[in-house]
C-alpha cells in the first residue's frame, strides 16, 4: 500500500527534477556561443570586464587616499580623459583598416594594461590627468571592434545573440573585478589600493593574449581610402545612420540615470534606507546577467530591432515616472517603487543595447564598418560626458525635471519608430536593386 503510494509521488517527483535539469540546460546552452572562436573571444570579455570592475572599484578610492588628490582634482582630470576618450574614439578606430579589427583589440589591451599600470604611480593631479586620458584613448574603440571580430566569428544570423551573452558576461567579470577589490580596499594601505590597478593591468595583459587565440577572417574593404578620415564621409552623409546614433545615445542616458541619478534621488528625494541602494545594484546586475541572452534572442532583423529601441524609450519613461512617484510615498510603498523602477530601467537597459547592437551593425555597409561603427559608439561616449550635466539640471528641478526626462524618453521612442522604419526601407530597396554586370558576372 505504501510502496503504491510512493510510486506516482517518487515518480512525479523525478519528472519535475528531470524537467528542472532541462529547462537548466537549456538557459546555460543560451550562454554557450556557436564556436571555438566565440567562446574565446567570450573569455577575453570578461577578462576584459574583471580588469575594468577592479578599476571601477579600487581607481577613485586610490586617487583621493593613495596619491591624495581633491575630489575635485579626480573629477577634473577624469573629465579631461573622458574628453580626451571621446575625441579619439574614431581616429583609433580608423587603425583597424591598417592592422584590422582583431589586431587593434590585441593593441588597444596592451595599450591599456600600460597605462593603467602608470596610474598607479601616479604621484600628483598633472600626472594622474596625463595617464587618465592615455588610459581613456584604449576605452572608445572597444565596443565597435567586438562587435566587428564576433560578426566576423559568428556569422550575422548570431551576431545579436552573441553579443547579448558578451553583455552579460561583461556583467560577470565586473561583478568578479569589485569583488576582486574588496580585501584590498579593506586594509586601506597605500600599495594595497595600488595593487587593484595593477591586477587590473594584468586582466588587460591575459585579455590580449586571449584575443591573440582568436583566428577569424574580419572581412577587409574592397577599397582602401588614402587618407584615414576619407571613409567618415559617407557615415556623415548618412543621415539616417547619424539619426540612428543620436536616438541610441539619448536612450543611452539609463547609464548616467542609474549611476548618477537613482543613488542622489533616493537619498535626497525619497524616505528609503540609503542601504537600499546596494541591493537595487544586485537587482539590475543579476537582471541583466540573467535576462540580457532572453532580450537579445527575440531581435535579429530591424523590425526586431527598431521594436527594441522603442520599447527601451517607453520603458525608460515608466521608470522615470516611478520615480516621481516614490518621492511622494512613505516607507515600505516608497522601497517597492524604487525596486520597481530599477526593474524598468534594466529593462530599458537590455532593450536598448540588443536594439542598438542590431541596427548599428545592419545598417553599416559591410566595406565601412569600422567608420560606422566608430561613429555609432560616439553617441554613448557623448552621454557619458554630457549626461552627468543633464542629470544635475534633472535633479535640481526634482519632479518637473523628472518628468521632463520621461518626456525626453517618450519623444526618443517616437523617433526610434521614424528612424527604424527609414533604415528598413532603404534596406529593402537596397535588397530589390540589381546587382552591377560585372558582380553577377563574377
Amino acid at each position: 500500500m505504501t510502496g503504491s503510494a510512493n510510486g506516482p509521488a517518487n515518480g512525479s517527483a523525478n519528472g519535475r527534477a528531470h524537467r528542472a535539469a532541462n529547462a537548466l540546460r537549456g538557459l546555460l546552452s543560451s550562454y554557450v556561443l556557436p564556436n571555438r572562436a566565440g567562446r574565446v573571444i567570450v573569455a577575453a570579455v570578461v577578462v576584459y570586464a574583471t580588469g575594468s570592475g577592479l578599476y571601477l572599484a579600487g581607481g577613485t578610492v586610490f586617487f583621493v587616499k593613495g596619491v591624495g588628490l581633491s575630489t575635485a582634482e579626480v573629477g577634473t582630470g577624469l573629465t579631461v580623459a573622458g574628453l580626451a576618450g571621446f575625441l579619439t574614439t574614431v581616429p583609433v578606430s580608423m587603425l583597424a583598416r591598417r592592422f584590422g579589427p582583431l589586431q587593434l583589440l590585441r593593441m588597444v589591451q596592451v595599450w591599456r594594461a600600460a597605462w593603467l599600470a602608470a596610474l598607479a604611480f601616479a604621484d600628483n593631479v598633472w600626472t594622474f590627468t596625463l595617464f587618465a586620458s592615455l588610459f581613456m584613448i584604449s576605452q572608445g574603440p572597444v565596443l565597435p571592434m567586438v562587435q566587428l571580430v564576433v560578426g566576423a566569428a559568428v556569422g550575422e544570423r548570431d551576431q545579436t545573440k552573441s553579443l547579448g551573452v558578451i553583455g552579460s558576461v561583461s556583467n560577470v567579470g565586473m561583478c568578479l573585478g569589485a569583488l576582486a577589490a574588496a580585501p584590498f580596499l579593506s586594509f586601506g594601505d597605500v600599495w594595497m589600493l595600488r595593487s587593484i590597478l595593477l591586477l587590473g593591468a594584468l586582466c588587460c595583459v591575459a585579455s590580449a593574449g586571449l584575443f591573440g587565440l582568436v583566428h577569424v577572417e574580419v572581412p577587409a574593404p574592397a577599397d582602401r581610402p588614402a587618407r584615414w578620415h576619407s571613409g567618415l564621409l559617407p557615415v556623415l552623409r548618412d543621415l539616417r545612420y547619424l539619426a540612428l546614433t543620436t536616438v541610441n545615445g539619448v536612450l543611452f542616458l539609463h547609464t548616467v540615470l542609474f549611476g548618477i541619478g537613482l543613488p542622489l534621488w533616493l537619498v535626497e528625494s525619497t524616505d528609503a534606507p540609503a542601504g537600499l541602494l546596494s541591493a537595487l545594484i544586485t537587482v539590475n546586475t543579476v537582471l541583466a546577467i540573467a535576462l540580457q541572452v532572453h532580450f537579445a534572442k527575440r531581435v535579429g532583423d530591424s523590425r526586431g530591432g527598431t521594436r527594441a529601441l522603442r520599447g527601451a524609450g517607453v520603458v525608460l519613461a515608466a521608470s522615470s515616472l516611478t520615480l516621481v512617484a516614490s518621492s511622494y510615498s512613505r516607507t515600505w510603498l516608497t522601497i517597492g517603487l524604487l525596486v520597481v523602477a530599477t526593474i524598468l530601467l534594466t529593462c530599458g537597459e537590455m532593450l536598448q543595447a540588443v536594439g542598438g547592437w542590431e541596427l548599428s551593425y545592419r545598417h553599416a555597409p559591410p566595406a565601412l564598418r569600422t567608420e560606422y561603427l566608430s561613429v555609432f559608439s560616439l553617441g554613448g561616449a557623448a552621454v557619458g560626458i554630457a549626461g552627468p550635466l543633464l542629470l544635475a539640471v534633472v535633479l535640481s528641478l526634482h519632479t518637473a525635471g523628472m518628468i521632463g526626462l520621461a518626456v525626453l524618453f517618450l519623444f526618443t521612442a517616437g523617433a526610434a519608430s521614424l528612424v527604424g522604419a527609414r533604415l528598413a526601407r532603404a534596406e529593402h530597396h537596397d535588397a530589390l536593386e540589381p546587382e552591377p554586370d560585372g558582380a553577377a558576372a563574377a
